[in-house]
């Protein structure tokens, strides 16, 4: 496990990406095998849909045991340290109108999921160990997308990313 000084100095992309405060301020174009949506309720559906009928929940495919190998590490240091750092203030930066499109009920689920994400992209930081998923997801973050779904069930099928444009 890194130290917090090693993982911020390996995240220094990531962590630029963060403290950056313009979110989703263009069009994603990435090349890759991805289902790019722009309807935030499309997105809202793949992020929190959990019947299984069409696609596989997006938890399941990003946050099981076996998307992470048994010596993996989840450091509670690491989250002390991003609550300490609160996020990068990331959710105070301009979301370019992307947070107000994708408030379902109370909550905003664009950041509730960006919370998420973060603290798992930093676990994988301090492990030094990425699965192919957050690999995937971590790349559409630095691009201007926003990972939200997965399309088919598993093993087939293709990452969500919402652009805001």
């Amino acid at each position: 496990m890194k130290s917090w000084d090693q993982v911020t100095k390996d995240a220094s992309d990531f962590i630029s990406f963060l403290e950056q405060g313009n979110f989703f301020n263009k069009p994603f174009q990435m090349s890759g095998d991805y289902k790019i949506i722009t309807d935030a309720k499309v997105g809202i559906n793949y992020a929190t849909n959990d019947d299984f009928d069409s696609f596989d929940e997006w938890e399941t495919v990003t946050d099981t045991p076996n998307v992470f190998p048994d010596d993996f590490e989840w450091s509670d240091k690491i989250k002390y340290k991003l609550k300490q750092n609160n996020y990068f203030d990331f959710e105070q930066k301009e979301f370019n109108g992307a947070k107000e499109k994708w408030v379902y009920g109370e909550a905003c689920i664009l950041t509730e999921l960006m919370y998420r994400d973060i603290g798992i992209i930093f676990q994988c930081y301090a492990n030094d160990c990425f699965p192919e998923i957050w690999k995937k997801i971590l790349e559409v973050y630095l691009n201007g997308g926003f990972p939200c779904g997965w399309d088919e069930h598993l093993p087939n099928g293709k990452l969500v990313v919402y652009s805001n444009n």
